[in-house]
């Protein structure tokens, strides 16, 4: 990845040097209070991103800025005696970390509401739910939440049965935690008209058993049937729900986000919280599109939200969002060769060819960043096709367009990406051999083509921009998991992986290096963001998103890597976290 308009490496060295040395003192030896950084981090290792630059052990902040990077002589004369010094004691400092591809408010509302997250078996979602039935009165409303793991059921086809025989006759549904699939009670399925005689929407399933009775199971655009009944939250429960998950990214150290699916409720969230002064991270919003509704309906929607949401500098919804195809695990995700266990079928693209290359072009033309949902390898091709044909009308714009996902990417495409300046967008927890690819995609496409799954080190190897990207509520947030496995293609949880031969590894050719998983998460990130001049990097003159970490990502065995902890999170030179247990 080429870096652009950063302080050259000589400047950059020059001035953490003259931060210390320049630095007035007081007659104590202190510095003076004009010239004292507010919070000095010493006795560390901090990661730069800058490449090339010497080992540094401290780093200043003042008010919003870093003013000072080196050893810890060249931070000592800026100490003040207001200035909050923090030992690290061996301890790790890096920028502040980026998600390229997260949902923040739907994680928020997940956790707030009745989740079925990280339950492990169908007698644990039951008991959930029951609970959640229980915790009202009202026969008539919702039992509702979301989470639910896919693979504990047939085909990914949970039954309303289930769900009947706790609930009863009351509505109930919840989304799957794939965020493409949904289970209703027979309920639900009746106030939503949804019988034996409807016909699956466009781009939509309505699971059936072998009478063509629905099952219970909703699949993409199915699901809207149901969810369109689902009581709206207020913006009151949103912003709670928003604040929740902005604990949640400090937490993680997270400062930087691509939030991959925006609408108004969303964005009219943020912009609260923005003007409240409670938005800890930077935003970029991508709104939901849909290109099969013409180029005038996508265009005005984007740029109607981007007019009215700018202004903020936190909040830029300057990005367009596109589900392309499904999930492999309810087959609509769109492959080139058909599905092995239905050979009649290769799923689809939520749009003709037309329609997504003009979509592309007149949002590029604009200035609009698109970001889109690719699972299979059709999708990805006809994603990397739009993007070639926008070029060949508007050049290149270096508006870093972004594909998630990519679980399936025919080989023929991989240099596609850099030579389109698209940059891949790694869900890298999902790349490991777990239940889903175990149970699920290694019937539906076979051994050859799972063994190609994420590609993350052939599209690296041949020249693509790498970043991380959660895709919480779908999947954990934590960005100390996916470097792991990004490393390791194995369970980051698995007992056996301090005898890494033990673990199953999802094809260990795709393994990335530690340099390059870091900055997926920083350096990376802010490109993707287009942001790097303010941050991603440790350098003087930056905005000070800075990040301790408990241990050396860059030291510790790749199989140990999600058992770091964010001890401090910074942002704009303000402490907004602090782990109880590293005070």
């Amino acid at each position: 990845m080429t870096t652009r308009r950063l302080i050259p490496l000589g400047l950059f060295l020059l001035l953490s040097l003259l931060g210390g040395a320049c630095a007035s003192t007081s007659p104590s030896g202190t510095a003076s209070s004009s010239s004292a950084a507010d919070l000095v981090l010493r006795g560390g290792v901090v990661w730069t991103g800058v490449p090339g630059a010497p080992p540094a052990s401290a780093l200043a902040l003042r008010g919003d800025r870093i003013v000072a990077v080196g050893d810890d002589n060249a931070v000592a004369a800026l100490v003040g005696h207001a200035t909050r010094v923090v030992e690290l004691r061996g301890r790790m400092v890096v920028p502040g970390l980026h998600d390229g591809h997260v949902h923040p408010l739907g994680g928020g509302r997940q956790e707030r509401g009745c989740t079925l997250a990280g339950l492990g078996t169908v007698d644990a979602l039951l008991q959930k739910v029951r609970s959640c039935a229980a915790a009202t009165t009202d026969t008539q409303a919702f039992v509702h939440g979301r989470g639910w793991n896919l693979s504990l059921f047939a085909n990914a086809n949970p039954h309303k049965q289930l769900l009947d025989d706790v609930v009863g006759d009351r509505p109930a549904y919840f989304r799957g935690e794939d965020g493409h699939s949904g289970w209703a009670s027979s309920k639900a399925l009746r106030l939503a008209g949804i019988t034996k005689a409807t016909a699956n929407p466009a781009h939509g399933v309505i699971e059936r058993d072998a009478s063509g009775e629905p099952t219970g199971t909703l699949r993409e655009s199915a699901m809207d049937l149901v969810e369109a009944l689902l009581p709206e939250p207020t913006l009151d429960d949103d912003l709670a729900s928003l604040r929740l998950a902005l604990l949640r990214l400090r937490e993680q150290g997270i400062t930087s986000i691509m939030d991959a699916g925006t609408d108004e409720r969303r964005l009219q969230a943020y912009k609260a919280l923005a003007d409240s002064g409670e938005l800890t991270a930077r935003v970029v919003g991508c709104t939901v599109v849909d290109p099969a509704q013409g180029v005038e309906a996508v265009t005005a929607l984007v740029t109607g939200l981007r007019a009215r949401f700018a202004g903020h500098p936190l909040l830029r919804p300057t990005c367009a969002k596109i589900y392309l195809d499904g999930v492999l695990e309810g087959e609509t995700a769109a492959l080139l060769a058909p599905y092995d266990d239905h050979p009649e079928h290769k799923g689809s693209i939520t749009a003709t060819p037309a329609q997504l290359d003009d979509a592309v072009a007149a949002l590029e033309a604009l200035g609009v960043q698109v970001h889109m949902h690719v699972i299979g390898d059709a999708a990805a091709r006809a994603a990397l096709d739009a993007y070639a044909k926008s070029r060949a009308r508007n050049g290149d714009r270096d508006l870093r367009p972004t594909l998630a996902h990519l679980q399936l990417v025919d080989v023929a495409d991989h240099p596609r990406f850099a030579a389109l300046g698209v940059v891949v967008n790694a869900q890298s927890l999902w790349a490991y051999p777990d239940t889903y690819i175990r149970d699920i995609n290694t019937p539906q496409v076979g051994p050859t083509r799972v063994q190609r799954m994420y590609p993350w080190g052939s599209l690296r190897l041949a020249g693509a921009v790498v970043v991380g990207g959660s895709d919480w509520p779908v999947s954990a947030l934590s960005p100390f998991d996916a470097m792991e496995v990004m490393r390791t293609r194995q369970d980051p949880n698995a007992d056996a992986r301090a005898s890494s031969t033990l673990a199953p590894v999802l094809n260990e050719t795709e393994r990335l290096d530690v340099d390059t998983a870091l900055r997926a998460y920083t350096t990376a990130g802010a490109f993707l963001l287009h942001h790097e001049d303010e941050v991603g990097t440790l350098q003087p003159g930056k905005i000070a998103d800075v990040v301790v970490v408990d241990r050396d990502l860059t030291t510790m065995p790749a199989a140990a890597v999600n058992g770091a902890r964010v001890d401090l999170t910074v942002f704009s030179g303000r402490v907004v976290y602090e782990r109880a247990a590293a005070r």
